[in-house]
């Protein structure tokens, strides 16, 4: 799972419009393009039962906190690809995550959305308290780190999977305890990420993350740190009473690459700042670099555009200059010929003469300003990911998945002989899984695993959905058939699509390891069929 808690930084806006916007658009049913995206939704410690009422609740209760601008908190709760969680499961986690925050008691609205590959839980919580008016400031500020935890309690409870790097896990006595395996990376900030996922170009930050880490953290005097940064093209300047690090023109704040590389820890490491001297390629912008390996051959595409796009702006900033000053140019003779005509005619004819003139140059201006922004909107290059998904759809799922492709990994679509021939698998797929992972996991999780072995078996996708309709205990009969359609499509989705031909290249069976786990599932079914039947033979009445 991800836990996120989604900042704002806007606050022009007034407490009722930003807590009634939140609210209404976790509970919408469709996003913006209609599609369908509420899947379950709920609500806690509200005197009322509607939605209007619960809103107006929420923003009576947090107009009264006057010390804080937004007392409402949004949380996302995310799950993996293959993992689909009830609403049983979902009451479950809103009420250990309100529990582990201190704000059980506190107004909070929920909904379960899946307009997008991952089921993903919105929690708007009031930190107000309802009773004593206060607001609650959870863990003292460290609520972010307090989440992780939280989030592995939940994994652990619901039998869901852990991140590759998660902060925290759940020892065999039950206790969350640090994640002891986690390997510390260096992650650029949020608004760095956002750069990087729109452009699929290196950060500022990770450049100087992955460029002047070592040699700052290694450096014995200023002159070493200088030299070594010198030699990578970056540069360290003193800025007011801090330092920052220069990727050619773009400044990055020293002390958020590294706590330890804050001008005062390294005064004290290295003594009194000295500046240094760089050489000239540390002033000019660096070649852009690819943030992964994925799609790198469409990235160097797309960068070409983007010059091709820069210079199209470049000219036509230029036109529109152009047609401004000519504009002012038309303008000004206008007026002179205006005036020289009508000056005998008096002040009155005259002044009268230069309201409409004033009027009419207005409207010109506007009409250039709409067909600059008109231009410019036409010659917009979309983020990195649609450019990319309008040119092939699969290599944007790869490039929306490239964190979880190793480096040197082929991933591609594969299609496998027919080596399953049982007529009714699910059962006997069942069994084999869980001897191969026996550790505690999801019904959905372990209904994504056997539709993963099918497909290696060469089932079909049609085969597959057939099988978990009509056997899978993860949702109970009782639902409607549209509601098991839709889990088995999302099911089938997984492990016939680009997360499963990821996780199927990640592992690269061979046709050996294939029958071999086939063998497994056939001799499950023959042991459970034997089974059957002697317990039928037993019950048999006289």
């Amino acid at each position: 799972m991800i836990v996120k808690k989604l900042k704002r930084t806007s606050f022009k806006k007034s407490k009722a419009v930003m807590i009634g916007g939140l609210v209404d658009y976790i509970l919408a049913e469709h996003d913006d393009r209609g599609k369908d995206k509420l899947a379950y939704a709920g609500s806690r410690n509200f005197l009322t039962t509607t939605v209007a009422a619960q809103k107006k609740e929420m923003i009576s209760l947090a107009e009264e906190s006057i010390q804080s601008r937004m007392p409402v908190t949004h949380w996302i709760l995310s799950w993996q690809e293959n993992e689909q969680p009830t609403s049983e499961q979902v009451d479950e986690a809103v009420s250990l995550f309100l529990r582990g925050m201190g704000l059980a008691e506190h107004q909070t609205v929920y909904a379960l959305h899946k307009n997008t590959g991952n089921y993903h839980l919105h929690i708007a919580v009031n930190r107000t308290h309802p009773y004593t008016q206060k607001v609650i400031q959870p863990h003292r500020g460290f609520d972010i780190n307090e989440a992780h935890k939280i989030v592995a309690e939940i994994e652990h409870r619901q039998g869901w999977a852990s991140q590759m790097n998660a902060r925290y896990r759940v020892n065999e006595q039950g206790h969350v305890v640090k994640n002891l395996q986690r390997r510390e990376q260096m992650k650029p900030k949020p608004k760095a990420e956002d750069f990087e996922n729109a452009t699929g170009e290196k950060s500022a930050m990770r450049i100087v993350q992955e460029r002047a880490h070592a040699v700052i953290q290694n450096a014995t005097c200023w002159e070493e740190l200088h030299a070594g940064l010198d030699m990578v093209g970056l540069r360290f300047v003193r800025k007011g009473s801090g330092a920052v690090i220069f990727v050619g023109d773009t400044a990055v704040k020293a002390s958020s690459v590294d706590r330890n590389f804050s001008l005062s820890k390294l005064s004290k490491r290295l003594g009194e700042f000295k500046p240094g001297y760089y050489s000239e390629r540390t002033f000019s912008k660096p070649a852009p670099e690819p943030v992964s390996h994925v799609c790198r051959e469409e990235w160097l595409d797309y960068q070409q555009e983007r010059q091709r796009v820069a210079e199209e702006k470049r000219h036509a900033r230029k036109k529109q200059e152009e047609e401004r000053e000519g504009l002012e140019r038309r303008q000004q003779e206008r007026r002179e010929t205006a005036s020289t005509h009508l000056a005998r005619h008096g002040l009155s004819i005259l002044n009268i003469a230069r309201h409409f003139l004033k009027e009419q140059e207005r409207e010109e201006r506007e009409e250039v300003r709409n067909k600059s922004a008109s231009t410019e909107q036409a010659t917009q290059l979309p983020r990195f990911k649609y450019w990319l998904g309008k040119r092939d759809a699969y290599r944007a799922n790869l490039w929306r998945f490239r964190k979880r492709i190793a480096s040197g990994v082929e991933v591609r679509k594969r299609t496998f002989p027919r080596v399953g021939t049982l007529p009714s698998p699910y059962a006997a797929y069942r069994e084999m899984v869980k001897k191969r992972f026996p550790e505690k996991m999801d019904e959905s999780r372990l209904d994504a695993a056997i539709a993963l072995y099918m497909r290696c078996a060469g089932y079909t996708p049609q085969e597959v959905a057939n099988e978990l309709y009509r056997h899978t205990p993860a949702r109970p009969h009782g639902q409607s058939r549209d509601e098991r359609i839709d889990y088995g499509r999302r099911v089938v989705g997984y492990a016939f699509g680009t997360a499963g031909d990821i996780d199927i290249a990640n592992i690269n069976p061979t046709p050996e390891q294939i029958k071999k786990f086939n063998n497994e599932a056939t001799e499950d079914a023959f042991t459970f069929v034997n089974k059957k039947q002697h317990f039928s033979y037993r019950i048999r009445p006289k």
